[in-house]
């Protein structure tokens, strides 16, 4: 069976870039948006921000003390949304088997769709061109044989860069990666790896699946095979829903009760709402 052709499609410091798309005299200076008070949350940073290491889900008040001429902007979650709609529509023209992962990033199986004599790395070329043209805004794009390899490689050459790994290269770009960089392990369950003398991808290939499992039970067999390079999860457009969940971002901490219960009532209003629209009932909240 030939390899899969995946793209990971992630737009550059979205929201960050909308505002300086929209903002001309934004362009070229740290921009942060979220709240600017001292509770406040960076949502999102410019690269001009990230300079100065300003990251988003940074406390606004380090953000400032980071980078003193740091602007905030707040959210414009409509707009966002539109854009990503936008690049959607784009994405669509190519392939039907898009599985978004958020309002800037997704992932596409174009394996089925390509014409003869056409590469994965010449679509995701030209999608990011379009994308340029229609939207303003720059993306960035990984091309490779599964999901885990195609978001690695879209990290590799941001911003407005593509990067591939062929399914020959898979083995050894992994072993060289820092276990922190593997999308899915977080900060603490690296820290719980280097514990165990598991720094590197080299590190987690010498591992047993046994091994692994007894220590991160069933995440630890995805360890075992994202350390060979191996991920056999599909693209999936349209995923059966197992929870509905309903979210905010607070640009400024919540410290008092009467805070918290003012806003957990309309997302849990929102919540069921949707399990009434789909015909739905909860086991356990």
């Amino acid at each position: 069976m030939d390899p899969r052709k995946i793209i990971h499609l992630d737009m550059d410091a979205f929201y960050a870039s909308v505002e300086q798309r929209d903002d001309p005299a934004l362009r070229g200076r740290p921009v942060a948006v979220g709240g600017a008070r001292d509770r406040g949350v960076v949502a999102a940073a410019s690269y001009e921000a990230r300079h100065y290491g300003v990251r988003s889900a940074m406390p606004s008040s380090t953000a400032r003390r980071r980078c003193p001429d740091l602007i905030f902007v707040k959210p414009r979650f409509e707009v966002y949304r539109a854009v990503s709609a936008q690049v959607r529509a784009i994405m669509a023209d190519y392939t039907p088997l898009i599985e978004p992962l958020s309002l800037d990033e997704a992932y596409l199986d174009v394996t089925e769709q390509l014409p003869p004599h056409v590469t994965a790395t010449q679509w995701a070329r030209e999608m990011r061109a379009r994308i340029r043209t229609e939207t303003g805004l720059t993306a960035s794009a990984g091309i490779s044989y599964n999901k885990f390899l195609a978001k690695l490689a879209s990290d590799y050459r941001k911003p407005d860069g593509q990067f591939v790994i062929r399914p020959h290269e898979g083995a050894a770009f992994v072993e060289g990666l820092a276990v922190g960089q593997f999308h899915g392990i977080g900060p603490a369950t690296a820290a719980r790896l280097q514990a165990l003398g598991i720094f590197t991808g080299h590190d987690l290939r010498q591992q047993t699946e046994a091994f692994l499992r007894q220590h991160f039970g069933k995440a630890g067999g995805y360890y075992y095979a994202i350390a060979r390079a191996e991920d056999q999860r599909p693209v999936v457009p349209d995923r059966v829903r197992k929870s509905i969940g309903s979210e905010t971002t607070f640009f400024a901490s919540l410290t008092e009760p009467a805070e918290f219960y003012e806003s957990l009532a309309p997302l849990l209003a929102g919540v069921w709402a949707s399990t009434e629209r789909l015909g739905v009932v909860a086991r356990s909240v």
